[in-house]
């Protein structure tokens, strides 16, 4: 594998809050490089274009989901575009639509005070995406102990103490979400164990837009197809870009794999 220069993420203050929609910036990070804090503590990395065979176990996982034989939460998207002939408005309309794998953590205040698995599991047609997101999960952290084995062994830790085996998914995460043609507001994801990394796999064709923007350090990482993330989402807000298509049938989806800290109680 190659070795990755180190990009020192240099702390600014923004008006961004949590809540709001993340703007339209363009990417900053665009080549592969290691993620430090000026003091020299490495946080993560980003891969322009995944190793091939990660990039194929990812390439079936999205393929499944984009199929009908994955369940999915869906809603759609109207973005306006102009007028039709008799100036009713004419709108772009582009299907949103997430899938939830592994574990979901016990929500109490939602009269649900027990931790179950997702229902995407007991779907027999999911049975390749399933799969597919496990395997590439793995994968995954293998290469993140190859470019930064401090962060792995710090991920490893902490969810040895926080998360039980019984709720894993993938052996060193809970869940798994996959996020289709969804811009997330800027957001901090403060139920993910502490010291534990998201990995964020990205593909997308005839698209633009749809990258992951952290406020604190103005960076913004170019997401190109078959590019990898890895980062503490629970460290800063972030938010992810406009995504715009720029042909039918255009698309942007993340796979994202994550530690819920809301098992800890099970330990």
């Amino acid at each position: 594998m190659k070795e990755l220069k180190p990009l020192v993420l240099k702390p600014r203050k923004s008006p961004l809050k949590i809540g709001d929609t993340c703007p339209a910036i363009e990417p900053n990070v665009h080549e592969d490089c290691l993620l430090l804090e000026p003091g020299g503590e490495v946080l993560g990395f980003f891969l322009k274009t995944l190793p091939p065979d990660l990039q194929n176990l990812v390439n079936i996982a999205d393929s499944e989901v984009r199929s009908a034989n994955v369940p999915k939460s869906v809603m759609d998207r109207k973005t306006p575009i102009g007028t039709k002939p008799d100036g009713s408005p004419l709108y772009r309309i582009v299907s949103q639509y997430s899938a939830i794998l592994g574990s979901i953590a016990p929500k109490p205040h939602m009269r649900r005070p027990y931790a179950s698995r997702s229902s995407v599991h007991s779907a027999p047609t999911a049975k390749r995406f399933v799969k597919a997101m496990l395997k590439a999960g793995q994968q995954a952290m293998e290469i993140v102990n190859h470019y930064a084995p401090a962060v792995y062994a710090e991920h490893e830790t902490a969810i040895g103490k926080r998360l039980p085996e019984k709720w894993r998914f993938a052996r060193h995460f809970s869940s798994t979400i996959t996020n289709c043609n969804i811009a997330a507001p800027i957001h901090q994801d403060n139920a993910n164990v502490k010291g534990a990394v998201n990995v964020i796999i990205t593909k997308r064709r005839n698209s633009k837009g749809g990258n992951l923007y952290v406020p604190d350090y103005d960076a913004c990482f170019d997401q190109t197809d078959n590019s990898m993330l890895v980062y503490p989402a629970w460290r800063n807000r972030h938010g992810v870009t406009p995504i715009v298509t720029t042909h039918q049938n255009g698309y942007r989806n993340s796979h994202v794999w994550y530690a819920l800290d809301g098992f800890a109680a099970l330990v």
